[in-house]
């Protein structure tokens, strides 16, 4: 379970107060009037949230309305959130720059000093942190012996006296023994006072003038522990308590077990005394730094909200991932698949090439295997077609002619010749036709006429 659950879930019945009265009044309104806001602030009050804070909130909420022209109560809760975020402000962790650092905690009889001393031991502990703990509350029975346990616990060293003893002197030597030893952390438990009590006031003072001469320039924390289930009563013992010591935060516990833990938002408004530490369980690491915004997401319930931001900004993240490692291996498919392609584009546009080759050349060339072959091979069968039919026009036209012309003579001879040489006539016929027309062919015919 992550922090910001355990906060969610430790301002659950605050939450139900708080946020749920402010729900009821926005349902109940359709106009934003003076009743309204009084209404606002009577929750608030119930909400131990105070007085004087629930009146500079509305007052606040009033302006920010008027300047931004909002008409719709439902849109109150907006603003409500905004100005309780402008009051807790920013967080202030705790002073550990200077070692030893010097954490004093303050606070009445069963507010839990001793559980959260035992706490911060172990986070601290944790963090790799040499500590000390000096057990200055000696009024009380069995205070040493109880903070002795937790010390055990946690793993660190303890400075301690006997009950009664004075308990300047065990500051003075846990600071003593600090130095000597080089500890990180210096923590001193001290009795539970009622800010009532004089006497128990005044030692409180004489602890710190210990502090001041024995841990000049150290860093310094005043911690005071409260019982958030006191509501209103623990803004008073801080204040009452900040008049005799120099508080520098507020330690709340129990915050998981009350509807009043609107009194962080008060403590910081009327008394600027910023809350460092929260309790919200009896866990050992229940103990944690306080988030002022973290707080008011849980107060106005918007753990679920941002819980789906954060789940949606991991996905994003492990999607994101996924695509980086698998990256190189998309790229080598890409770069395959492309090779691939191109390779049956090139024997497609191959094959697509020899077939209108095969098409041009005709009969022949589908025969063929070879492109340089089949153009040699068609050229010479083209030359020897071409040949054969020149010489057989030749011989044809040869022909006509020679038969054309011995025709003619034929005629002319007739014509020419009486009827009485007809005899002579039809001899020389009788033997030109004997010599033929292919003596005329080949040239021959004066030749044979001569002879």
């Amino acid at each position: 379970m992550s922090f910001f659950t355990k906060i969610a879930e430790g301002l659950k019945k605050t939450r139900e107060s708080f946020l749920g009265g402010l729900q009821r009044i926005f349902n109940s309104f359709t106009k934003i009037d003076e009743e309204l806001f009084e209404e606002l602030e009577e929750q608030m009050i119930m909400s131990d949230i105070g007085v004087e804070t629930s009146e500079e909130i509305c007052d606040r909420v009033r302006k920010k309305v008027k300047e931004r022209g909002i008409t719709d109560p439902k849109d109150i809760m907006e603003i409500i959130y905004e100005v309780i975020s402008e009051i807790m402000g920013e967080d202030t962790g705790l002073d550990m720059t200077n070692s030893p650092a010097v954490i004093m905690v303050i606070g009445v009889n069963g507010a839990g000093k001793t559980t959260t001393i035992g706490k911060m031991c172990h986070q601290f502990k944790q963090e790799g942190k040499k500590v000390l703990v000096a057990a200055a509350d000696t009024f009380r029975a069995a205070a040493i012996d109880q903070l002795e346990v937790w010390t055990e616990r946690a793993g660190v060293e303890i400075v301690k006296h006997a009950e009664g003893s004075d308990p300047g002197a065990v500051v003075y030597d846990s600071l003593e023994a600090a130095k000597a030893r080089k500890c990180d952390v210096v923590i001193i438990d001290t009795a539970g006072r009622l800010h009532n009590k004089k006497n128990l006031m005044e030692e409180l003072k004489k602890i710190n003038r210990i502090i001041d001469n024995k841990a000049e320039g150290c860093s310094r924390e005043v911690l005071l522990v409260l019982d958030a289930t006191t509501g209103q009563n623990a803004v008073n013992q801080a204040r009452l308590f900040s008049e005799t010591a120099h508080i520098t935060g507020i330690v709340l516990t129990k915050l998981d077990g009350t509807a009043k833990g609107g009194i962080v938002i008060s403590i910081k408004n009327e008394l600027g005394i910023p809350v460092k530490l929260i309790g919200v369980g009896e866990k050992i690491d229940d103990l944690q730094p306080f988030d002022s915004r973290m707080f008011v997401d849980a107060l106005f319930d918007l753990d679920e909200a941002r819980q789906n931001a954060l789940e949606k900004a991991e996905e994003k993240e492990s999607v994101d991932a996924e695509i980086e490692d698998a990256e190189p291996e998309i790229t080598d498919a890409v770069e395959e698949e492309t090779t691939e392609n191109e390779d049956t584009v090139e024997e497609e546009t191959e094959q697509e090439e020899v077939k209108s080759e095969k098409k041009k050349k005709g009969f022949f060339g589908m025969f063929s295997a070879d492109k340089d072959d089949e153009d040699d091979e068609l050229e010479i069968v083209e030359t020897v077609i071409e040949s054969a039919e020149e010489e057989e026009t030749a011989v044809d036209e040869t022909v006509d002619e020679a038969v054309e012309d011995v025709i003619t003579d034929d005629i002319s001879d007739e014509n020419e010749e009486s009827e009485i040489e007809s005899e002579q006539e039809e001899e020389k016929t009788e033997k030109k036709k004997k010599k033929g027309f292919f003596s005329r062919l080949f040239g021959k015919k004066g030749n044979e006429e001569d002879e």
